[in-house]
């Protein structure tokens, strides 16, 4: 019986992905399917399929260090075994994925220098530490699942990590490989980036056609409605800037306007977001030049 459901469980995650573009020009919202999670074995024993019109090839993942810790104080075990099945799932039906990865679980800065005085600079290569860890933890929890990865990071720590190297990066998307970027704001080369900042840079890079942020919200409110529980499914950059939306850093959002990425903001502890998001199925807001037809 356990058996059955793992199966189950894991065909629903994978059809998600299997949907490609089924989403590409219906941006209307869609029920959440619940799904148990798979174990690692059943996951090991996933043959590859190849889907041919997934709506992305390539695209940046940025986890929201926060939303790692679930009700926990650092990292909750739940969450990043939750994301490693996803992010396989989605990689075995040929999609590339980078990762960047906040640290707030381990780490807040700004909580920091306020009540100690600490050093902004200070404060923030800490943090970019901690990113470095929750990397190292998301590569474990992906490679328990028979998914290669690589960490890399702007700041040199061999014995645990390969410094950044966007040819190299590339290279290891291209024999799919997971390649996630640690040491952020250092995933720039500077801690006065933030994580959001650092995702938009690499995802121009390494030429990613999404960037895709999850967080521990639904999506962006539309603030301007009677009804403040509403989610906007669809946005331009020019919008998120006019009524001053605070989801991502401004410059993030810049960076991504400016190099044409498009952005989706999702809820990734909701079970199955992750595939819809990195499938390219209607999950959260999508951010793009366009924005919304009405």
């Amino acid at each position: 019986m356990g058996n059955s459901t793992n199966a189950k469980a894991g065909a629903s995650v994978d059809s998600e992905c299997d949907a490609g573009s089924g989403g590409n020009g219906n941006l209307m919202a869609r029920a959440v399917k619940r799904f148990t999670p798979t174990n690692a074995a059943f996951a090991n024993n996933m043959k590859a399929k190849s889907v041919p019109n997934l709506k992305w090839q390539r695209v940046v993942f940025k986890i929201s260090g926060s939303a790692l810790a679930g009700n926990c104080q650092n990292i909750d075990p739940k969450v990043a075994m939750q994301i490693a099945r996803e992010v396989a799932a989605a990689c075995r039906v040929g999609l590339e994925v980078a990762i960047v990865v906040g640290g707030r679980n381990f780490f807040c800065g700004d909580s920091w220098i306020s009540a100690t005085g600490l050093e902004r600079p200070t404060a923030y290569q800490i943090g970019m530490m901690a990113t470095v860890m929750n990397s190292i933890l998301l590569q474990s929890a992906l490679e328990k699942l028979g998914i290669q990865s690589r960490v890399q990071s702007a700041f040199t720590l061999p014995e645990l990590v390969e410094p950044y190297n966007r040819q190299r990066a590339i290279r290891h998307l291209e024999k799919g490989r997971v390649v996630i970027f640690g040491g952020v704001g250092a995933g720039a080369g500077n801690p006065l980036f933030t994580t959001d900042t650092a995702a938009a840079l690499r995802a121009s890079e390494i030429n990613a056609d999404a960037l895709l942020k999850g967080t521990n919200v639904a999506g962006i409110y539309d603030c301007h409605s009677a009804n403040t529980s509403i989610i906007l499914d669809h946005m331009s950059f020019r919008e998120v800037v006019s009524r001053g939306v605070t989801f991502m850093d401004m410059m993030a959002i810049t960076y991504c306007e400016e190099n044409g990425i498009p952005v989706v903001v999702f809820n990734l502890l909701e079970p199955g977001n992750i595939s819809r998001a990195l499938c390219g199925n209607q999950v959260g807001t999508l951010i793009d030049q366009a924005g919304r037809n009405s």
